[in-house]
Parts: C-alpha cells; sequence; structure tokens
C-alpha cells in the first residue's frame, strides 16, 4: 500500500479531551459510527494509507502562516509540531467531500466494522493548513462539507444531539457515583440479588443498564426533549417516583383492546379519585397521560385533533410510578406486577424515534404474544424456559399516537422469587465493583460467568434458530426487551419476553406448516411485520440476537474472563452449529442460515445512524428507521 500524508503540516494540537470526559467518549463513539455506517462513504470511497507513515514529509506551509489555534509555524517546526501530536500508523484519505482532505487515524478490527478510530483526532487539510478534530462539532463539521442545505442541516441537528448526550451523561455518571455511594452505605457491597423481591430486584438491574450505553447507537444517552429538570424527574437513570395525570374521554372515542375479560388493575383510578364528579364515569372513561406530556406538548396535540373541547383534564393526579429502562414505560408502584407504556414526547436512538404508541402495537403485541405462547408449548426444548408478559390490555383515544397506552402484566405465578435482569444491564457496572453479569454469576453459578454465559447462548439460540427455522418468526427482542430469569431452582435460567409487536414473519411459510398458528396472527394491523421470504427473518436475527444480545456480551465477557474476544465468539459459533446441527437432524432446512451466519465472509448490520438521524426514507427505502441494513461487519464468527 502507498504511504502518503497531506501536503500540508500540522500546527502542535491542544491537548486531547481526556477520554473519560463525556465530550471525548461522545465524540469517539460518534467517529467509529460513522466508520462502521460508512456515512458519506468516507470508508468505502477512502484510501488507506498504511506502513508506519505520519503526517510529515509533505510541503511545510510557508513561514508564517496560520495554524489551528492561531500560532505561526516557524520555519522548520514542522517536524516538532507533529512530534506533538504524535503517529498513526494508519490513515483513512477521505478525498470527496470537496473544499480538503479528511484525514481519520484508524485502526483495524474484527468486530462490526473494518476500521475503528485511533486515539488520535482526525485532521483536515484545505490545502493551506491541517486542523485536527478535536470536537464532535469539529468533524461533523466537516462531514457536512459538500452537501446540499437539507443533508447539511441533519448533521447539525445531528451535532445537537451529540451536545444532549454530553449533558444526560455527565448527569447519569454524578447520579450514579451518588446512588452507588448511598446504596453501599445501606447495603454494603451486596448484590441487588438480595433486594426484598423480583420487581425491587428488576427495578435495581434496570436503573443500572440506564447507565450503560447502546452498544452501537453513539448518543444513545441522549433523550432528545428533556431538559436536565425532566431527566431527572422522568429518567431511569434517577427512577424517581411521580404522578401519573388524566384525562377524561368521552367513551364513543375510547378504544380498548382488553382480552378475555382482563380489566385494568385494581389501583386504576376512579373519576372521583382524580377530582371529576362521579356521574362522569356513566359517558367517560380514564386515559393515563404522562405528565411530561400533560406538561408540554397536550394542548398542542389536543388542538390540532379538535380534542380540545371533547375531552376533559382531570384536576388532580393520581397512582405513584417509577421509570423503568424503556423510559416512557412505567412501573405502578403499588401494583408492580403491571408495567405501562405511555406515549412520550422525546426522541432516543435518532432524531425519528418520536415515542408514541400507534394504535396498531396495541392490537399486534398481543396478537404476536399468543403466537408465542402457543409455539413455546410446542416445544420440549422451550416448554417452562420461555416467559411472556401478557400485552393485551390497552387502549388508544380516536387513533391518535398521543393518546394510547398499553398496560403490560407480569406472569407473577411463575417468577416466585426469582430474580429478573434486561439483557441490556448485565455488562452494566454494579455498585458492589463488579459487573451485573459477574454479579448473577457469583449468585447463581458458583462466580463461573463463562457458565452462565453458555447457559444462557444455549437457551437463547435454541429459542430464535428454532422460531425463524421452524416457524419462519423473528423477533425483535433487543436487550432491552430481553430478561432473563434466574432462579436457585431448575430451571436455573429462563427469558422473559416482552413488547413484541415489531418482529418478522414470514407468513406464507407459517401459513402452509402450521395453518392454524398462522391464524393467531392473520390480523395484524402493521402489515410490515409480514415479509415474502426469509431474508428479513436472517437480518432481524443477526443484528439483533446475535448482535445485540451474544456477541457483545462476548466482547465484554472476554475482558473479565482475560481472554481474546474471539476465544468467546469462537464458543458462540460452536453453539450455533450445534443447535443448527440439531434443527437439521429433525428435518429443518438450515442451508440458509448456516451460510450466512458461518460461511459469509460479511454480516448484517443495523444502519442506526443513517436510518434515524442522517437520512430520509426516500433516500434510504427502509419502511422502517429501526430496519434499515448493510452489508458490512466482518464475520466474527468465520474462523480466520
Amino acid at each position: 500500500m502507498n504511504a502518503r500524508a497531506p501536503k500540508t503540516a500540522l500546527a502542535a494540537a491542544p491537548s486531547r479531551n481526556d477520554d473519560a470526559s463525556p465530550e471525548a467518549y461522545i465524540c469517539r463513539r460518534v467517529v467509529d459510527a460513522l466508520l462502521r455506517e460508512d456515512v458519506r462513504a468516507c470508508v468505502s470511497r477512502a484510501t488507506v494509507h498504511a506502513g508506519g507513515a505520519t503526517l510529515t514529509g509533505g510541503v511545510a506551509p510557508a513561514v508564517g502562516a496560520t495554524l489551528t489555534g492561531g500560532a505561526a509555524l516557524a520555519e522548520g517546526a514542522g517536524s516538532r509540531a507533529l512530534a506533538r501530536f504524535g503517529d498513526a500508523d494508519t490513515w483513512l484519505e477521505v478525498g470527496h467531500f470537496g473544499g480538503g482532505v479528511l484525514w481519520i487515524p484508524v485502526v483495524a478490527s474484527t468486530f462490526m466494522q473494518a476500521w475503528r478510530g485511533a486515539a488520535l483526532p482526525p485532521v483536515w487539510d484545505d490545502g493551506r493548513r491541517c486542523e485536527a478534530l478535536h470536537t464532535v462539532d469539529a468533524v461533523l463539521a466537516r462531514f457536512q462539507q459538500g452537501l446540499e442545505a437539507p443533508a447539511a442541516e441533519r448533521f447539525a441537528a445531528f451535532a445537537e444531539e451529540c451536545r444532549v448526550a454530553v449533558e444526560h451523561r455527565r448527569a447519569g455518571e454524578a447520579e450514579r457515583e451518588r446512588w452507588f455511594a448511598e446504596f453501599r452505605a445501606a447495603y454494603g457491597r451486596a448484590s441487588g440479588a438480595g433486594l426484598p423481591n423480583w420487581h425491587a430486584r428488576l427495578l435495581h438491574y434496570d436503573r443500572l443498564g440506564a447507565f450503560l450505553d447502546h452498544p452501537f447507537y453513539p448518543t444513545a444517552r441522549a433523550k432528545l426533549g428533556f431538559d436536565r429538570d425532566a431527566l431527572e424527574a422522568y429518567g431511569p437513570e434517577f427512577q424517581r417516583p411521580f404522578m401519573l395525570r388524566w384525562l377524561a374521554v368521552p367513551r364513543d372515542l375510547h378504544h380498548p383492546s382488553a382480552k378475555d375479560g382482563v380489566a385494568p388493575p385494581a389501583v386504576w383510578p376512579t373519576v372521583e379519585a382524580v377530582g371529576l364528579p362521579a356521574a362522569m364515569a356513566a359517558t367517560h372513561v380514564l386515559v393515563p397521560v404522562h405528565p411530561f406530556v400533560w406538561a408540554h406538548q397536550l394542548d398542542a396535540f389536543l388542538d390540532e385533533a379538535g380534542l380540545h373541547e371533547t375531552v376533559v383534564r382531570a384536576p388532580d393526579p393520581y397512582l405513584a410510578v417509577a421509570p423503568t429502562l424503556s423510559v416512557r414505560t412505567v412501573v405502578l408502584l403499588d401494583a408492580p406486577e403491571w408495567h405501562l407504556k405511555l406515549p412520550l414526547t422525546i426522541r432516543t436512538l435518532g432524531a425519528k424515534n418520536i415515542r408514541t404508541i400507534k394504535p396498531s402495537t396495541i392490537h399486534d403485541g398481543h396478537r404476536f404474544q399468543t403466537l408465542l405462547a402457543d409455539i413455546a408449548v410446542r416445544e420440549p426444548a422451550l416448554d417452562g424456559r420461555v416467559l411472556l408478559t401478557f400485552e393485551g390490555c390497552g387502549a388508544h383515544v380516536d387513533h391518535r399516537p398521543f393518546l394510547g397506552h398499553i398496560l403490560r402484566r407480569y406472569p407473577v405465578a411463575a417468577l416466585g422469587e426469582s430474580t429478573l435482569v434486561p439483557v441490556a444491564s448485565l455488562l452494566a457496572a454494579a455498585p458492589g465493583g463488579t459487573t451485573v453479569a459477574e454479579e448473577i454469576a457469583a449468585e447463581f453459578y458458583a462466580g463461573d460467568l463463562a457458565a452462565f454465559f453458555d447457559d444462557y447462548l444455549d437457551l437463547t439460540l435454541r429459542l430464535h434458530l428454532t422460531l425463524w427455522l421452524r416457524y419462519g418468526v423473528a423477533l425483535e427482542s433487543n436487550q432491552q426487551n430481553s430478561v432473563l430469569v434466574l432462579s436457585r431452582n431448575a430451571p436455573r435460567l429462563r427469558l422473559l419476553l416482552k413488547d413484541n409487536d415489531a418482529g418478522r414473519i414470514h407468513f406464507d411459510a407459517l401459513a402452509s406448516r402450521w395453518p392454524d398458528l398462522a391464524q393467531r396472527v392473520a390480523g395484524l394491523h402493521d402489515r410490515r411485520i409480514f415479509v415474502a421470504d426469509t431474508l428479513p427473518l436472517a437480518q432481524m436475527f443477526t443484528t439483533i440476537t446475535l448482535q445485540l444480545n451474544i456477541a457483545v456480551l462476548a466482547e465484554g465477557y472476554a475482558e473479565r474472563l482475560g481472554v481474546p474476544a474471539g476465544t468467546l465468539h469462537g464458543r458462540v459459533r460452536m453453539r450455533l452449529a450445534g443447535v443448527l446441527d440439531e434443527l437439521a437432524a429433525a428435518g429443518e432446512d438450515v442451508a440458509p442460515a448456516r451460510h450466512v451466519l458461518l460461511e459469509d465472509d460479511r454480516l448484517y448490520l443495523k444502519y442506526l445512524l443513517i436510518a434515524a438521524t442522517l437520512a430520509e426514507k426516500s433516500e434510504t427505502g427502509a419502511a422502517d428507521v429501526n430496519k434499515f441494513y448493510g452489508r458490512s461487519a466482518p464475520n466474527f464468527l468465520k474462523p480466520a
């Protein structure tokens, strides 16, 4: 490979932000995401320069030329200045943005992307001077270079999202330290598994997971729409109780989805409890509203929908709740087996991911749940080891996505004294000084983290490969919606699934083989769930189950176990191949899965940043911003 450097020299850059600072942390994550998703073809159209080349060796600017920081470069000082800046072995030269050349220092990677950002900042060379890009604003400004206004504005909006992520991360880290000190003062180094009941333990591990970033979306800690006060009042990092607000809605506008005679929990308010006349119970139904929406957007929503004169704001708040890991889902503190999912007009995991509730999801989540329950009892290896929340109680108002709710009931009888831990929390730090996974391994696996991983790996792969290859079903059961249920009695480990309203079903395959099961879901409202072939199932399995729920854990556990990540990825490959062999012996066609997962050089991955923030649907062609895929991840399961 030809090693070359920019033609201009670089002034001595100011010292880079400490990598532990929120600013440096977010900047590093953003650079990695830009490389991973090949934003603006920054990888695919770049020239790679390697072999120990540095930024010296080019033609220095004229004596006295203005440099970054306002300094002047004395004659012959280029090499000395660059020595202070540092060297990188490999650079990507990105010359197609216009106005100059972007040099990105990189290191080779085999997990999720071919290149990651190196420790040095990217450099912008405009032909007159070189500028070290120490901040995310500076990096994104160069990625805007040469774009038309609408596209450039999306990068500018993302820069604002990064600033919110920095602010929210800083607030969260401070709160974690405060809470950890408080927890240790009360419990010593005790595990969260020692808390008095399953719902207290679940809330504890939910809160720990809230301090851990999404593995791939770089600004996941940003809750766009929340200021610092709102974050503290309603964010899961703080987990402060608050009271719900209530609207009285005419019965003809209220569309409940309750099935099988299921009623709301006994703690649900009467109209008198929220300060309304008792006579209104004959004509109106109470609908819960998140207090953030109540205070900030509700009036505008009601005016826009023509409902302002129709619904009645109840004067009194009622029903204490606390936020869970999903932010807009809250637990009813006086009936903790019930979780309530509410529209919340913030955006997370991208500018387009506003957290309202479409009426279709209220219906479809329950239908999907009944399908999964039927499948689980047909599979001896899954029966009793897969639990589901009940999703059949909810309502919407006049088909409005900002007025609705889903009441989710946990299977109390099956939980007993179990400990519930979201997969999203496993790599989070725990107050006792270890990770949650190590804490759980100590409690339930005699400290054997590898045995814990193997048990989890077997159950997760068996469940999702069976769904895909035998039933034509793939679940968007991400780290937040997959919950481990651990017990000191057999079975030691079970999986609880919730919020399954966005999976994928190859309906023709399901109907031809399992017509009774197909009837369960034939009436799904969101027709995007139905797919015409198996590729979307492979994409969802790869990006959710394999990458988020398994491979990310393998990367984290490897560090804790002191082994190369490839060692644990090898265990994943062996277990995956073993389950495929079992399914093949039972008559399933596993060849496509074997090829996509074990033989291809590249794996699919979600381009979250592009689809949810930096591009329009008209550009990506994705019907769902959370299901836009690239095929550029190195296959970490394929032996070298």
